[in-house]
């Protein structure tokens, strides 16, 4: 299973230049097969019933770019990884606890009140950045700014997304100082 995982990862973190570089030489067909392959095994190998659902939905995604063989709709996948976690995150905040908070529960299991209050307002927050991110990939694709599309989607929203937690990080050791938690 970590095999396969690292492949996805290293597949996701690769789609954005082999879409670019990819596209005429090896064929947006090629391209959405692989990856139909590898989320097909994800799904297949998967326990967590969130995953698979997440999965499931990449899948489905991927099996119509590759039924349609549009080049156009390589560009569309990220926003839907996007939306796709936007939907993960925004429906954990109308559970009774969202995604922030149950990985900040798997570290300390006993939150306060004014802690499960705070990974709330992070999940929002990860919302907005779904949103925007995923709007400025669209915004980018259905342009034509190819390779603008290719730099911002493998490299920009990683950095925006490494500075978003480094961000978090730092606010959030403030704040445990500050309401001595």
């Amino acid at each position: 299973m970590r095999l396969v995982n690292l492949l996805v990862i290293l597949s996701l973190a690769a789609y954005p230049f082999l879409v670019y570089y990819g596209r005429e030489t090896i064929g947006s067909l090629w391209i959405t097969a692989g990856l139909l392959l590898l989320w097909g095994i994800k799904s297949v190998l998967s326990r967590q019933r969130w995953q698979q659902i997440v999965t499931l939905a990449l899948l489905a995604c991927v099996a119509v770019f590759a039924m349609t063989d549009r080049p156009g709709f390589l560009y569309f996948y990220p926003v839907v990884i996007n939306l796709v976690l936007l939907a993960v995150f925004a429906g954990s905040l109308l559970t009774s606890m969202s995604v922030v908070e149950r990985i900040a529960r798997s570290r300390e299991p006993d939150l306060p009140e004014s802690a499960r209050r705070y990974t709330r307002n992070v999940t929002k927050v990860w919302c907005l950045f779904f949103i925007v991110n995923g709007s400025v990939i669209y915004m980018l694709g259905q342009a034509g700014y190819t390779q603008a599309w290719s730099v911002y989607t493998g490299f920009v929203s990683y950095l925006l997304m490494g500075l978003l937690f480094a961000c978090e990080w730092i606010y959030r050791r403030r704040y445990k100082r500050k309401n001595a938690l």
